[in-house]
């Protein structure tokens, strides 16, 4: 099956498709999830999702000509636009940068911890995800994670240290989330707090000396 990266998509387009998605789509990206989290992506068909839905399979074809393949690309597209959307609006509410930092870290740590599809599929077909956040595929993950930053790490640090502060956020989050540990705990932010405090913040607190 082919997968459109929709992490090349840009961010601002990603978050208006989730905001302005049409009724109809929306009813079959949520079905789509709801099947996805039960059997995976193999084992769901696109009868499966429009029995989900309550509509027909001609309207599942209607509304993505290109069948399954279209459909997924577009869930993909969905929940991420739905994650930047939050995201974004959980960033701009923090009022230094100790405090982004934990506020972005919790939130991503906690999405994809408590994403019912995500969690069969890395648990079922990794090899659907896992290449996406690998090797020379990670760079576009980290270039989509420095864009949603930028506007916010750029209140608190220079231009030259907003891209490698989002980087190390990332790939904090990235870490943790493969290979979970009950020092970093996803649905309480203390934790990250401290994390923050004790290893990211003195870590930039030079970049924030030179503004």
């Amino acid at each position: 099956m082919s997968h459109r990266m929709a992490l090349t998509a840009p961010i601002d387009g990603l978050m208006a498709g989730y905001r302005d998605a049409d009724p109809v789509d929306l009813r079959l990206v949520e079905a789509a999830l709801a099947c996805i989290a039960r059997w995976g992506v193999a084992k769901t068909s696109l009868d499966d999702i429009a029995r989900q839905a309550g509509v027909s399979r001609a309207t599942v074809y209607r509304a993505f000509p290109g069948g399954k393949d279209r459909l997924l690309e577009q869930v993909l597209d969905h929940e991420l636009g739905r994650f930047f959307h939050d995201v974004d609006a959980e960033l701009a509410a923090a009022g230094d940068l100790a405090e982004l930092l934990t506020r972005g870290i919790t939130r991503a740590l906690a999405e994809i911890a408590g994403h019912p599809a995500l969690r069969t599929l890395v648990a079922h077909e990794p090899h659907l995800i896992l290449p996406h956040f690998s090797f020379h595929r990670l760079g576009r993950f980290l270039a989509a994670t420095t864009e949603l930053c930028r506007p916010h790490l750029a209140r608190h640090l220079p231009d030259d240290a907003v891209a490698p502060a989002a980087e190390w956020a990332a790939r904090i989050v990235l870490t943790y989330s493969v290979n979970p540990t009950p020092l970093v705990d996803p649905a309480g932010p203390a934790s990250v707090r401290h994390l923050v405090d004790t290893y990211l913040s003195p870590a930039l607190a030079r970049f924030q000396e030179s503004r």
